[in-house]
């Protein structure tokens, strides 16, 4: 009896202690589920994405199909010997669509402008469009007046550079970018901006997401020979892998340097000199709900004009 007793208590341990594993393994696998389920819901980060380390380095879209351009001229009721072709672009945005940026002339008597005392010569204004690539048609267009100008005004305007590649904003929306150079046209008052703007087509109308930022600008004198006084803002930009109301933020990375230089005088007994600063800065710009709002910034690090 006692034997039989033993063998019973034995085989009675060994089935709880089989249960007690096997309800053991039945958590681990369970908690493993969960895991694997969580991971699955849980987005992860996209990576920053450089879309350029500074103004050198920025590549540029070199498409530009005189075809469709011609085409979607026609459908704006653009003659197509008033475009100017060298200062009009293009890049795919996708297979059925590609974005203009067209420079045109504008007859300014049509348009009510008055002869001035000065000439000021032919008025050209500067149009973004999304065109149908199958048959040129426009899905949307919009002039951009504030790069529009006069041919003989002071300040010039560079041809539209769009950038090759186009900006992921968020999983739906890609933006295309593109920078426009000011500049004045004299030896002496040195001044020039490059003003970036990202646009995108949401719902078949164009979407203005960021508007002329500073990306590089120089101010300073000279007296046009080799003396001068010079501070230039360079940047690059970087697409974070944050997000502020369904828009990953913008990282801008900003170098101003300064740089003054005299050439020797001997008639006034001026010394050859030079000198060279530098100072870093970071600005983070975020959408918010409207566009990538910033706060114009005028200010100069180093030059005496504030």
């Amino acid at each position: 009896m006692k034997i039989k007793t033993y063998l019973i208590l034995i085989g009675t341990f060994l089935f709880l202690n089989s249960c007690e594993k096997n309800k053991k393994q039945a958590i681990d696998e369970k908690a493993a589920l969960v895991a694997d389920v969580r991971s699955e819901n849980v987005k992860p980060k996209p990576a920053e994405k450089l879309v350029f380390k500074d103004n050198e380095n920025i590549v540029l879209s070199e498409e530009l199909d005189l075809s469709l351009l011609k085409k979607a001229v026609k459908n704006l009721n653009i003659r197509y010997s008033d475009v100017r072709v060298n200062e009009t672009t293009s890049v795919t945005y996708n297979d059925k669509i590609t974005f203009f940026v067209i420079t045109y002339l504008v007859d300014t008597e049509e348009h009510g402008q008055e002869a001035e005392e000065y000439d000021l010569g032919d008025y050209f204004e500067r149009k973004y469009l999304f065109v149908n690539k199958a048959d040129g048609k426009i899905i949307d267009h919009e002039t951009d007046f504030n790069l529009s100008y006069n041919e003989n005004e002071g300040m010039h305007f560079s041809k539209t550079y769009i950038l090759k590649d186009l900006i992921p904003l968020n999983e739906n929306t890609k933006g295309v970018a593109f920078y426009t150079e000011e500049a004045s046209g004299s030896r002496v008052s040195l001044y020039s901006q490059q003003k970036f703007t990202i646009i995108a087509l949401v719902n078949n109308k164009i979407k203005k997401l960021l508007y002329e930022y500073p990306i590089r600008k120089t101010q300073g004198d000279s007296n046009g020979r080799a003396s001068f006084e010079l501070e230039t803002l360079e940047t690059g930009l970087i697409v974070s892998n944050e997000e502020r109301n369904g828009f990953l933020d913008l990282i801008v990375s900003k170098n101003f340097s300064y740089e003054v230089a005299v050439e020797a005088d001997e008639e006034t007994g001026t010394a050859e000199k030079s000198t060279f600063k530098v100072k870093k800065e970071c600005e983070r710009l975020k959408y918010n709900g409207q566009i990538y709002f910033f706060k114009k910034d005028d200010r100069y690090r180093f030059l005496d004009y504030n």
